[in-house]
């Protein structure tokens, strides 16, 4: 493999999708690129806001269940063990048969409680988008000419964005970024070397997924300014956060 063609590789090392080989070739190179490195790891956090992004915590009913069950399974002594010496102590095997039965039917259980608390439409709704967006985000970052660079964000935080011209899709993800103004709105544009730019997003605060955008048009940045509330035709602001398209 050609060093040209290794430093394609850093979004699917990040999404464990080399084998063993390719794997083994291109942490070698990384050895002696700082480039990859720095692609890594910025595919990496990307990785880590997107997980984060998706996971929802368990419910208070999970363990509402698992304790109910608990409570109401008895501590039957079993029959003397043949690991034991037949000494009337339950032995290993024992042990853990009755482990495994007890948690198998907290876990049935706790499944069924969580399962009836969770299935409204909304939810549902809900859970679909994410899993549509986790994919959409780990084909992404996937990308053999995935991009990734952060960028600060004038009054605090940041700005991650990762774009990929095959895919023709860029996401951002922000961290640590303040609530608009009140009466204000924070305004996402794709801009051309031109210097036009297209509204693709308004904003109060940092949303919870990344936010994707489809269909490239030329352009070459994006950028955030903050317009009055409902947004603007165009950036009527200094932008507080610009960055660059991979070329």
């Amino acid at each position: 493999m050609t060093e040209a063609e290794m430093h394609i590789l850093s979004g699917a090392y990040v999404c464990d999708a080399l084998s063993e080989d390719e794997r083994a070739a291109f942490e070698a190179h990384m050895v002696d690129c700082a480039q990859c490195v720095a692609e890594v790891r910025a595919l990496r956090e990307v990785a880590a806001s997107m997980a984060v992004a998706v996971s929802k915590p368990p419910p208070a009913s999970l363990k509402a269940a698992i304790d109910a069950v608990i409570d109401v399974t008895g501590q039957v002594p079993s029959a003397p063990d043949a690991a034991a010496g037949g000494s009337g102590r339950p032995g290993a095997r024992g042990l853990l048969r009755r482990m495994r039965a007890g948690w198998a039917v907290a876990a049935a259980l706790a499944l069924f409680a969580a399962g009836l608390a969770w299935r409204t439409v909304d939810q549902q709704h809900q859970i679909s988008a994410l899993n549509v967006q986790t994919t959409q985000m780990s084909q992404l970052l996937a990308a053999p000419d995935a991009y990734a660079t952060r960028v600060p964000v004038t009054g605090g935080g940041s700005a991650l964005v990762v774009d990929s011209r095959s895919r023709d899709e860029v996401a951002v993800t922000f961290a640590g970024l303040s609530q608009a103004p009140s009466g204000k709105t924070y305004q996402l544009w794709l801009i051309t070397p031109a210097g036009s730019a297209r509204s693709v997003g308004l904003m109060q605060a940092a949303p919870p997924r990344p936010l994707v955008v489809e269909g490239l048009a030329g352009e070459s940045k994006v950028g955030m300014t903050i317009e009055p509330a409902g947004g603007s035709a165009k950036p009527t602001t200094t932008p507080v956060m610009i960055a660059a398209l991979d070329a």
